[in-house]
């Protein structure tokens, strides 16, 4: 199980994570009073409106690509998928920014797949898509990772690289809280199609004993993985429920 970051890249995304993390306790706490709010839109970003087969649903997709893209067209770029992209688009967009104005970390294309809101009863169905397995609890509004994963896939990834100097082989995910969770189960279940990801405090509840099924007995993963906590959790406690998981990544 590959937990360190070694290249520009790797350590771009897992920079940009710890970064966010920073913030999105706060963006959480607020997120009530915000949620009837027009969404702002980043200058130069696309948003694009995309009906996925998979799902069956609408998603609203941002994207921005690097200014390096205009003086240099054959050039490819790496890819930062981020989940709940609604509010983590413009942060991840903003601080890849800062990081590249030293020259220190590559551009990079970020990619946000989002809902156009954050109005959980009323289009943004990140309970449904971003758990790996349906809570008992609320059985219809959970349990569609399986179905967003192959959404993200087989439809955004092939659309991504089509309209966009995309590098299909530097692809990095990133997930925090429920999108931390899909993050791991992606990890788990596809790692082949990205070269690393980034789950920020994933929110285990439940699902561990379903993530242990889907990982397998020693599968090889060229991807890196970067788990992320908060200051305010208990990492030793995080560190021993995911020993078994890790067991089995190894």
């Amino acid at each position: 199980m590959h937990i360190q970051i070694l290249s520009r890249i790797h350590r771009l995304a897992c920079t940009a994570g710890a970064l966010l993390i920073l913030v999105l306790a706060t963006v959480v706490s607020t997120e009530a009073e915000v949620s009837t709010r027009k969404l702002p839109v980043l200058t130069g970003t696309d948003v694009l409106s995309v009906h996925s087969k998979s799902v069956g649903d609408d998603f609203v997709v941002y994207v921005r690509v690097p200014p390096e893209a205009a003086a240099e067209p054959e050039r490819k770029f790496p890819v930062i998928y981020t989940l709940d992209g609604d509010h983590t688009f413009p942060m991840m967009a903003s601080v890849v920014t800062e990081l590249g104005f030293s020259g220190a970390v590559p551009p990079a294309i970020i990619v946000g797949i989002g809902y156009g809101t954050l109005d959980l009863e009323n289009g943004n169905h990140r309970s449904r898509d971003l758990s790996p397995q349906a809570f008992k609890q609320f059985p219809g509004l959970s349990g569609g990772g399986p179905k967003f994963l192959k959404f993200l896939t087989e439809e955004a990834f092939p659309m991504i690289e089509s309209k966009y100097p995309a590098d299909g082989g530097q692809r990095y995910l990133f997930g925090h809280s429920l999108g931390g969770l899909f993050a791991l189960y992606t990890y788990t279940k596809q790692a082949e199609d990205f070269a690393g990801i980034v789950a920020g405090s994933p929110a285990l509840v439940a699902q561990l004993p379903f993530l242990e099924q889907t990982a397998g007995d020693g599968e090889a993963r060229s991807c890196r993985l970067c788990i992320l906590t908060g200051d305010e959790e208990d990492a030793a406690t995080f560190r021993d429920d995911l020993g078994p998981l890790e067991a089995r990544l190894e």
